[in-house]
């Protein structure tokens, strides 16, 4: 199998990993890694008590003061791929590939060059498409904003989609809503704030979608920048705050990085935007 890793080196090495180490609302995936520390408070253990994967951690933050509180998750070593003693890792949101000792790091993805294979990302959705899958089964009606299909057309699957409104390709999705409608795709938004749950605009908007007495239409009127004042929240908005926190809650348990996010009701995602076309294609395909 012929195998090699993308990377970029040196300085520039040094600068991404900086950048992705600022705070993130999506910073913490619980797709099931190997381990993960979210900071250098973790509780401490014996010697003979700490795993590989702590130990790697631990070396890891021990380079640089810049990792001590980052959040450091390990997925997986890569002997199956004929890396032994290489794990794949992520600091913050960024992802990359280190060595036992912690010493040193490769930035990017494992590739199989017969056919250009993204190994990392595959597996990466693959984590999320099971996280995904388990949070779907129990999802409330409640917590979604329905576009459905058209009437008298054939149901083709529905489209479950972690969405902010100020988000630029959550608008362009919602620009084809009867591409998907006249296809027969249902289409049900999950509120999600991309900068979390301290008051954003994205926050405050959700905010008053969820509040709305047509929340389909307020949100169409937030993604087209319509709205004005015409949704301001009069009275208590515990319900709608509640409702928002659980959808961001919940992308935070699936381990979502950004929206859109697509969950496909014949199975799999899609982290970020595709074309209508693309993904209605798609879902023929699975049928």
């Amino acid at each position: 199998m012929k195998l090699f890793i993308a990377f970029i080196v040196g300085a520039a090495l040094t600068a991404a990993i900086t950048l992705n180490l600022m705070p993130s609302a999506n910073s913490n995936a619980t797709a099931k890694p190997l381990i993960a520390a979210a900071n250098a408070s973790d509780a401490v253990v014996s010697e003979s008590e700490i795993t590989e994967e702590e130990a790697l951690i631990a070396a890891i933050r021990s380079q640089s003061p810049q990792f001590q509180n980052a959040p450091i998750t390990v997925f997986r070593e890569l002997s199956e791929f004929g890396f032994p003693n290489f794990y794949e890792i992520s600091i913050g949101s960024q992802s990359m590939i280190v060595n036992r000792s912690g010493e040193y790091a490769v930035l990017g993805d494992l590739f199989q060059l017969e056919g250009v294979n993204n190994l990392s990302a595959n597996f990466r959705n693959e984590r999320l498409a099971t996280a995904a899958e388990n949070e779907m089964a129990n999802i409330s009606s409640e917590l979604t904003i329905a576009f459905p299909a058209n009437q008298g057309v054939p149901e083709l699957g529905s489209l479950y989609i972690f969405t902010d409104p100020t988000c630029p390709y959550c608008q362009r999705l919602h620009n084809e809503r009867e591409t998907y409608a006249e296809a027969g795709v249902n289409l049900y938004y999950i509120p999600y704030p991309r900068s979390g749950l301290n008051g954003g605009r994205d926050y405050q908007e959700l905010l008053q979608i969820m509040c709305a007495d047509d929340s389909a239409q307020a949100m169409t009127d937030f993604k087209n920048s319509e709205a004005g004042n015409k949704y301001a929240i009069q009275g208590d908005d515990t319900e709608c705050r509640e409702l928002v926190r659980q959808g961001f809650a919940m992308g935070q348990r699936i381990g979502i990085s950004g929206t859109p996010f697509i969950i496909q009701s014949t199975g799999g995602v899609i982290p970020g935007y595709n074309p209508a076309r693309a993904i209605i294609n798609q879902l023929r395909q699975d049928q």
